[in-house]
């Protein structure tokens, strides 16, 4: 695996991992970073799930860091994940900046799904 789709996947899996955790700890303001705020503990229901299922594929993605086919088929399955959320806040508040977020997990996750294919096809380290 290349230097820089090594690191690339290592910071994502250590993001997503984060997020998961911060899901945990802190239900009400990952809420609003998901881009639905709530205001409660007892609405955030889903947000518990997003944080699980993130906590899951970050240290899935670490366990595999040294496997770079799965990891990349696992990173190309996760692109869809941003689309699917980005459905949720549409069909719950419509479009907005909120968006935004989603757009750019999505660029990250095919960045790194792109650079760890690229690097099982070369032996040489960029």
């Amino acid at each position: 695996m290349s230097s820089r789709a090594a690191w690339l996947a290592a910071v994502a899996s250590v993001a997503i991992l984060l997020l998961g955790v911060r899901a945990f700890l802190d239900p009400v303001a990952a809420s609003v970073g998901f881009g639905l705020p709530m205001h409660t503990d007892t609405e955030t229901t889903f947000v518990r799930i997003y944080g699980a299922r993130n906590a899951f594929l970050g240290a899935v993605a670490l366990i595999l860091f040294r496997m770079v086919q799965p990891l990349a088929l696992l990173f190309t399955l996760a692109t869809v994940l941003p689309l699917l959320d980005a459905v949720v806040i549409v069909s719950r508040i419509g479009v907005g900046r909120e968006l935004l977020r989603h757009a750019a997990i999505l660029f990250v996750l095919a960045i790194v799904s792109l650079s760890l294919w690229r690097s099982t096809r070369s032996p040489s380290s960029d």
